[in-house]
């Protein structure tokens, strides 16, 4: 029986288990043994530089293994080309071309190398490739290979066509003896000539042997079904060559890779293993060996991952713990006591912190926060730049007065307002000249050149009235602070700015330039008339208080116009985001990229360069300090922005007027309150006061103030109210309380005159109109204009016609309407009434989370990032809290390598609706499984496919994908339970966008990212270079193609979605596509900008025959047959092309996609791909 048996063994090799996700497998393992692609077993044990495998035949990517042995069999080294990149494996060492030594886990350009159980795995993912190859323990090494490289493979390996008896064949078609064919695979090194000849020896089988064998892989696998013929061959060879022969422990290769084959099989294995047999060693801290031990180990910070990948043995966490991995102590813990971990600093389970507005406690590895009443601030910076009080930033150039602020807590109908003016040459060179508040009481004007007046009448400082008080804080910040709840902060040096810090009774009590302050950013573009605009200048078009010319935006990028100007910028700035900088402090806490970014936009956009790029890196100090971090010296260690001091004052990063002046001990009412943001500046030092000759004395030296001009010096006597007083330390012992001292024209309009004789001094500067009706607002004029104003009780329109109030129109998107049109945007139904908006909200409004081109990112609430990030990473899913065990769905994006510099994008999205799983993957989508509670459709055409989903009535979700690289996911929800993911928490809120998966708010778009990671086994995505500075020499072209977003073309959508973001996301995209489909990149660019124009109601018809052309004539010529598309000479002449369907009323038709459509002889449209 046993002859019989051996006899059977040696006739050959037989089909090995099947490889996963249907790829081809090959390793090799032990001494010699190898399994090729075809599944044929044989030895060889050849010690030179051996292609494992490669293609050799024409295929979109190729690559290529190979592999060295040493003398005792062991692999001494592996190489693995894939294009330009290289890594080296020798002497458990890895190598990376242009990269040097790394350690694991390690992620770069498309390559991810990590620990999988006792092996290595290296995993390549491009648009069309992918590859993995693993190797370790010992002499393993195994390649997967997708089913495309069929019959294009070579070497060790074999060819890869799917039949093993031709696996052995010469170039001239001739069938080699395994050995001879091994042979030919060598590729020896430059300047080697490795003589290694192979000398086939017949294998020594023994029965004992056979029989130790038998029951040894019976041990490994009982119920496994992969045949054991090849292995029990491989194992008694093992046997035999043993320096102590029959000995178990010598066939631990061969039992190992048997284990292993049954596990990708999906076949059980036992816990075979043993501390004499075939041990894996001590295990960490509480963890324990399993045979088929799940390789994405779940962790405290991603205790619920997904991740597609067979079983291996190793080192694992037991049941119903997972790994902490945020302590970094190798231990298993129930997820319940898992730490969390803020800033760097981690936190035990119950632990509490407490920030300005939130009180956080640690729960099972991630943050449960809940908010705190909060005052909020809202900041005028860089003479354009503003962020609302809910943090939403946004960039106009005007030169009028705008309402910051109005709001029924500011008494006697208040309003906070900017005065801005230009402040050089270009259009865009505008600067915050003077701030106002105006009220029933009060005209309180701040100007840049420090003049403080109440209704035109000059104030010395501190000046005080009923509920305000004016004072200077330190040399360069002015302070305003009321009795009402409202702050503001001045800054005069270097350029002027402003901070508005609001209470929280102002919570969705306030309009203006700075919000609503509701918690909501989307509506923050709200404008005088009631209706949310979609561009920055719209908006601040309707908050002006003056007859004014409109806003202005930039639409170029100010550095283009200067190669010079860009690098001084870039090289000033830079400091923001170096590493060893005092900046770099604060990375942790405060993004510093937006801030990088603003300050080369404004190093290049105004003329006085240093003073705009010291006000920049201030603005970045300032956020800082507002979180905690103080950048002690950041002013020395940059040019041009340290402040000098006069006198014997010194300079304090954290100073404050009081106790540091005599004015202050006079009256403490007048300048001893805190700042609401930390602001810098000279002051006199601790013990010494600022006194009326800005000279520092002691606090024995101050004067008195005495009817708001008269001093009393030290040690003086004075009479007040027939009481004698006298100056002692600063104050007057008396306790008297100071009071301080700080042509022609078409009827009906009439011309008015700047002349001194004029009734208003103003002139038309004045004139009343309906938008100046909206804000509800008296005129707050910076100088005189003459011209036509209309008469008493009309205003002006848009279109220069007088009107009375009832007949204002209502403005929206640049177009007028008139009284009683009605609107429908954004989940809004709007009527015009008297000049404004009266809109109704939907319930459970949609909303859509973009992905496209190179890893651009719009999330559900509007904040925008881009990432290069090589792994699966959740878009969007709901079942956020920790009580939730498992999510009603799931959307994946597979992120890969798309260009030489690095950039990723999206190569399958993945939609996981409990037991049904769809994916969207090469131009088509694949559906397996099902589930009772889950309806879809998919409508599949030429440019897009749409695929609706219900889930029970809990969601609808609506997924256009343009077969590429971009994703729109709209959804519709029921309830208002907080979704999570890249896309956002979509509660309207972008400023908590970027909220990890264990709910903290992360500093940085990478530290999110990174959290949403699908699979603990990728690598963290790094900071990405701009692909424009890589590739200079593509940057005018870029910039050339993209204008298209700014041109004519788009006009209608200019006033309706912001254009900025859109061009400079195709010039990056268009700079980064560098490995062919560099025009598919483009498109697929300004494809995003025309969709967002078509969610918005503006159909554009971009396309043309040189430019992203569309060829629908293709399916007038083609008909389909079965699965595919054959020629025919009948041409039917009925497919067009159109940007939308019904473009005439793009808003009428629900999820307006562009693509080809069906006309019939008559011009309707009948059915649209």
């Amino acid at each position: 029986m046993l002859g019989s048996l051996l006899l059977l063994l040696s006739c050959g090799g037989a089909l090995l288990g099947a490889a996963p996700d249907n790829k081809g497998r090959c390793s090799t393992w032990g001494a010699g043994h190898f399994s090729t692609f075809d599944g044929h077993t044989y030895d060889f044990s050849g010690t030179c530089n051996y292609v494992f495998a490669a293609v050799c035949k024409d295929a979109p990517s190729t690559f290529s293994v190979q592999l060295r042995r040493g003398p005792g069999g062991n692999i001494s080294r592996i190489i693995v080309e894939l294009g330009a990149s290289v890594v080296t494996v020798q002497d458990a060492v890895i190598t990376v071309k242009d990269v040097g030594v790394v350690s694991l886990p390690h992620t770069s350009n498309g390559l991810q190398i990590t620990p999988f159980g006792q092996s290595v795995r290296l995993l390549a993912k491009q648009l069309e490739m992918e590859l993995v190859v693993m190797w370790g323990p010992g002499a393993h090494l195994m390649v997967l290979v997708e089913r495309k490289y069929m019959g294009k493979m070579c070497g060790l390996c074999g060819n890869f066509d799917g039949e093993k008896t031709n696996e052995f064949l010469s170039e001239d078609g001739q069938l080699l003896e395994p050995h001879k064919y091994a042979a030919v695979q060598k590729l020896d090194d430059p300047n080697e000539i490795c003589a290694y000849e192979a000398i086939p020896s017949p294998r020594l089988l023994q029965a004992e042997h056979a029989q130790a064998c038998l029951r040894l892989l019976t041990l490994v696998a009982p119920q496994c079904t992969v045949p054991q013929e090849p292995f029990l061959l491989s194992c008694q060879a093992d046997m035999a060559a043993c320096t102590e022969p029959g000995r178990p422990n010598c066939s631990c290769a061969t039992l190992s890779e048997y284990s292993r084959q049954c596990s990708v099989a999906g076949q059980p294995v036992s816990s075979w293993r043993g501390p004499d047999l075939c041990s894996v060693g001590q295990c960490p801290a509480n963890q324990a060996y399993r045979e088929c031990g799940e390789t994405c180990v779940r962790t405290c910070s991603n205790p619920r991952h997904s991740c597609s990948s067979f079983c291996t043995f190793g080192c694992f966490c037991p049941e119903g713990t997972v790994l902490d991995d945020i302590s970094k102590n190798h231990s298993c813990v129930p997820e319940p006591q898992c730490p969390c971990m803020l800033s760097g600093v981690v936190y035990a389970p119950g632990e509490v912190t407490t920030a300005a507005c939130q009180t956080c406690r640690c729960s099972g590895g991630h943050w449960e926060c809940e908010e705190r009443p909060c005052p909020r601030r809202c900041a005028l910076e860089g003479g354009s730049f503003v962020t609302t009080f809910d943090a939403r930033p946004y960039r106009f150039h005007g030169t009028c007065t705008y309402v910051l602020v109005q709001s029924p807590q500011l008494p006697g109908g208040g309003s906070l307002m900017a005065a801005f003016d230009k402040s050089g040459y270009s259009h865009s060179e505008t600067s915050v000249v003077a701030v106002i508040y105006k009220s029933s009481q009060d005209k309180i004007v701040i100007s840049q050149d420090e003049v403080v007046t109440n209704n035109g009448d000059t104030k010395w400082l501190p000046y005080k009235t009923r509920n305000i008080t004016v004072f200077r804080q330190t040399s360069t910040h002015l302070q305003m602070v009321t009795t009402f709840g409202l702050e503001l902060v001045i800054q005069l040096w270097p350029v002027f700015q402003l901070y508005i810090t609001v209470g929280p009774q102002f919570r969705g009590q306030t309009r203006g330039l700075c919000g609503n302050f509701n918690g909501d950013t989307t509506d923050d573009f709200t404008t005088s008339m009631g209706i949310a605009e979609g561009t920055a200048s719209l908006f601040v078009d309707s908050w002006r208080a003056g007859n004014c010319p409109a806003a202005l935006e930039r639409e170029t990028d100010p550095c283009s116009m200067s190669q010079l100007n860009k690098v001084c910028a870039e090289t000033h700035c830079a400091v923001l985001v170096q590493k060893g900088t005092v900046f770099e402090n604060c990375h942790a806490t405060v993004d510093p990229k937006p801030f990088y970014k603003r300050c080369v936009y404004q190093a290049c956009n105004y003329e006085e360069t240093f003073p705009h790029i010291c006000a920049a890196l201030g603005d970045y100090a300032l956020a800082c300090a507002s979180r905690g971090v103080l950048l002690q010296g950041w002013r020395n260690s940059v040019d041009n922005c340290s402040i000098p001091c006069t006198g014997n004052q010194t300079f304090s990063y954290d100073s404050q007027a009081c106790d540091h002046t005599c004015l202050s001990l006079t009256d403490r009412e007048a300048e001893c309150h805190p700042s609401a943001v930390p602001v810098d500046g000279c002051n006199c030092p601790e013990g010494t006061y600022l006194n009326h000759k800005s000279e520092c004395v002691r606090k024995a030296q101050c004067p008195c103030l005495l009817d708001s001009h008269r001093f009393i010096l030290a040690d003086q006597s004075t009479m007040v109210n027939g009481v004698v007083c006298r100056c002692v330390n600063g104050r007057l012992s008396c306790r008297a309380r100071p009071q301080m001292l700080l042509a022609t024209c078409s009827a009906p309009k009439t011309f008015q005159s700047c002349s001194q004789s004029s009734e208003d001094k103003f002139g038309a500067a004045c004139a009343p109109t309906c938008q100046m009706l909206a804000t509800g607002t008296p005129c707050v004029p910076t100088k005189c204009e003459p011209g036509c104003v209309c008469a008493k009780g009309l205003y002006e329109n848009a279109s220069g016609q007088c009107v009375p109030p009832e007949e204002c129109p209502c403005e929206f998107a640049g177009i007028s309407y008139p009284r009683g049109a009605e609107l429908h945007t954004d989940c809004k139904s709007c009527t015009c009434l008297n000049g404004t908006w009266s809109c109704q909200q939907s319930t459970h409004c949609p909303s859509t989370c973009s992905l496209y081109g190179e890893g651009h990112v719009v999330t559900f609430d509007g904040q925008r990032f881009v990432f290069d990030g090589n792994c699966e990473y959740i878009l969007v899913t709901d079942g956020c809290n920790a009580s939730d065990s498992q999510p009603t769905f799931k959307i994946l994006t597979e992120n890969v390598v798309c260009a030489k510099s690095g950039a990723t994008c999206s190569r399958a999205i993945k939609i996981l609706l409990g037991g049904l799983s769809i994916v969207l993957a090469d131009a088509n989508y694949t559906v397996s499984g099902e589930d009772p509670g889950v309806h879809f459709r998919v409508k599949a055409g030429s440019l897009h496919l749409v695929l609706d989903v219900t889930i029970g009535s809990a969601y609808n979700l609506t997924l256009t994908w343009n077969k590429h690289m971009a994703v729109f996911i709209k959804v519709a929800r029921a309830s208002q339970d907080p979704l999570c993911g890249l896309c956002g928490n979509y509660n309207g809120n972008m400023k908590d966008d970027f909220q990890t998966r264990s709910k903290y708010l992360a500093s940085s778009e990478l530290e999110f990212v990174n959290s949403w990671k699908e699979s603990p086994l990728c690598g963290d995505t790094t900071f990405a270079l701009d692909p424009c500075s890589l590739n200079a020499f593509r940057r005018s072209w870029a910039e050339r193609k993209c204008s298209i977003i700014n041109s004519q073309t788009f006009a209608a959508c200019h006033g309706q979605v912001y254009r900025l973001p859109y061009y400079e996301a195709c010039v990056q995209d268009t700079c980064a596509c560098d490995t062919g489909g560099d025009c598919e990149c483009l498109c697929d660019a300004v494809a995003a900008y025309a969709k967002a124009c078509v969610d918005k109601g503006v159909c554009v018809d971009w396309r043309s025959p040189d430019f992203c052309p569309v060829y629908c004539d293709f399916y007038n010529t083609h008909v389909q047959r079965g699965s595919e598309l054959q020629y025919t000479q009948q041409a039917n002449c009925t497919w067009h092309y159109q940007p939308c369907l019904c473009p005439a009323w793009p808003q009428s038709v629900p999820d307006n996609i562009e693509g080809r459509v069906l006309r019939s002889r008559q011009g309707d449209v009948r059915a649209m791909q």
